[in-house]
């Protein structure tokens, strides 16, 4: 009895090991391979630092080490790149995408009509969730969330679907502010130049983050105004900054305001397709989580002045889940 007993708790163990263990074919499909690190907007935004610093350093630990190419893919504030990776990127995890935050509202709005599904796509990891901030030229007249609703400030912004222009309309609906958004703009990095040449004079849905480390010099010697943040949180060096949820009159508003403020924890998020078998999703996210915890990524993550708040995979799924499951009339409101 005492044998069996033994050899129960071997085929136990090794049951577990199974299930917890990657297989040895997925331990070993990474070697001489390529994997590609997309990113849903342009060069030298927000997304771009952040995917090539994940780039640059997650290869050394997927198994095998594969060369990682870091590519753009813009268009249609993000719908173009998740469309690809909906329905023409390979199925085996060799594909990896940096979303545009603002996809789960895409999805809830269009109800099916959109070319993706976020729920679908293997969700590898956050890598930060600053706040959105909204911003004024120092000239403008807005130093204050109370001036916006008395002053109208000229925001730019990409597309009416980007967070950009999102979260300005939102706060004119819901809290009288009173943004004028000009859409239009390429990219994050061409509303920073817009602003430099007085063409708008804010912008609202900055990654804070971001923002430190694309504009250090004009927050610390304060050309521009920080007088709003969209998040969970407020940022620990803007403790005197409003957060939007905090705005919100009544629980209606407030329902509304934390999905849009919610959308923080997709910030810096990573998907692959859908389909890849569980496994490859395993390594890849235990290579996520070892490479936010890497020394030679962290150091390089402190000379860039970015921030890095990573939320593993697994609870990323969870949430995005949730996300895309909200009632439409709630953000129609």
């Amino acid at each position: 009895m005492k044998a069996i007993r033994n050899c129960l708790m071997l085929l136990a163990a090794g049951a577990l090991l199974m299930i917890s263990a990657p297989t040895t074919e997925a331990s070993t499909f990474y070697f001489g391979r390529q994997v590609k690190m997309i990113c849903s907007s342009g060069v030298g935004g927000g997304y771009d630092i952040y995917s090539r610093l994940l780039a640059r350093h997650i290869g050394k630990h997927i198994p095998g080490k594969p060369l990682v190419l870091s590519l753009n893919m813009p268009g249609a504030a993000g719908v173009t790149a998740a469309g690809y990776l909906a329905h023409n990127a390979a199925r085996d995890g060799t594909e990896l995408l940096m979303i545009v935050q603002t996809l789960p509202m895409v999805q809830v709005f269009q109800s099916g009509k959109q070319r993706f599904d976020l729920a679908a796509f293997s969700w590898i990891g956050n890598m930060d969730d600053s706040a959105n901030v909204f911003i004024a030229d120092r000239d403008s007249g807005v130093a204050t969330f109370e001036d916006a609703q008395r002053i109208e400030l000229v925001v730019g912004s990409t597309s009416p679907t980007a967070i950009g222009g999102i979260l300005p309309e939102v706060t004119n609906k819901l809290l009288g502010t009173k943004f004028k958004i000009v859409n239009g703009y390429k990219s994050g990095e061409a509303i920073e130049m817009a602003l430099q040449r007085g063409e708008v004079k804010g912008r609202a849905g900055a990654n804070w983050s971001a923002m430190k480390a694309l504009r250090g010099a004009s927050v610390r010697e304060q050309e521009v105004n920080v007088f709003l943040q969209a998040g969970l949180r407020k940022e620990p060096d803007l403790p005197d900054v409003p957060l939007l949820l905090d705005l919100a009159k009544d629980d209606k508003t407030r329902a509304a305001l934390a999905f849009y403020s919610g959308m923080t924890t997709l910030a810096r998020a990573i998907a692959t397709s859908p389909g890849v078998p569980a496994d490859r999703i395993q390594i890849l996210r235990a290579a996520f989580d070892a490479t936010l915890d890497d020394p030679e990524l962290l150091a390089e993550a402190k000379k860039l002045n970015l921030d890095l708040r990573p939320l593993p995979g697994a609870q990323l799924q969870e949430i995005v889940e949730a996300m895309v499951q909200t009632d439409p009339a709630l953000l129609i409101r």
